[in-house]
């Protein structure tokens, strides 16, 4: 894992190259995968979006695969966590999805859709802490500029709906 250099008098030194230096560092928990590798931003980047476009056209088990080797190479991305979440819930895998969720708000409290998508999730269970992810997904999208921050601001309205007509009807709130 390295070089050996002779000095004079005969000494040897071992010279570590850039991939052992990686890789001892990855090894102490210092780097991921993905920063050994070399990967790029940018290439993350590119790769999640191929993963976006097959969940998009359906291909849930490739774009599955690709984000669990997005987050095996990159335990530290938030945004990957939050995709993968939203593969697994798309697939029915409720607990994964909740996992992956939870652990891209521990990375990144703010990310609109790792909030949706839990707050989504607990809603379905009737867990009020759905009410609080859904809140703070339209407080960290107010405008709606992703689509995660449109469906929460639209959930927001639909519960409103829901609240306000059981006041109508005279039944307390849920």
């Amino acid at each position: 894992m390295g070089r050996i250099i002779k000095h004079e008098g005969g000494e040897e030194q071992r010279m570590e190259t850039g991939t052992a230096r990686r890789l001892k560092a990855f090894a102490r928990g210092e780097t991921t995968w993905a920063e050994v590798e070399g990967m790029t931003f940018e290439e993350a980047k590119a790769i999640a979006q191929v993963g976006c476009d097959l969940a998009a056209a359906g291909r849930l088990e490739e774009a599955r695969i690709l984000f669990e080797g997005l987050v095996e190479g990159n335990p530290k991305d938030s945004a990957a966590h939050a995709a993968l979440g939203t593969v697994y819930q798309k697939l029915g895998r409720v607990e994964d999805a909740l996992t992956e969720y939870t652990h891209a708000l521990s990375g990144d409290p703010r990310n609109p859709v790792a909030l949706t998508g839990r707050g989504e999730l607990h809603l379905r269970r009737g867990e009020r802490q759905g009410f609080t992810d859904i809140a703070n997904a339209v407080e960290v999208d107010p405008h709606g500029e992703t689509s995660a921050g449109r469906r929460a601001k639209a959930l927001v309205k639909a519960i409103t709906l829901v609240a306000v007509e059981k006041l109508k009807e005279g039944a307390p709130p849920t």
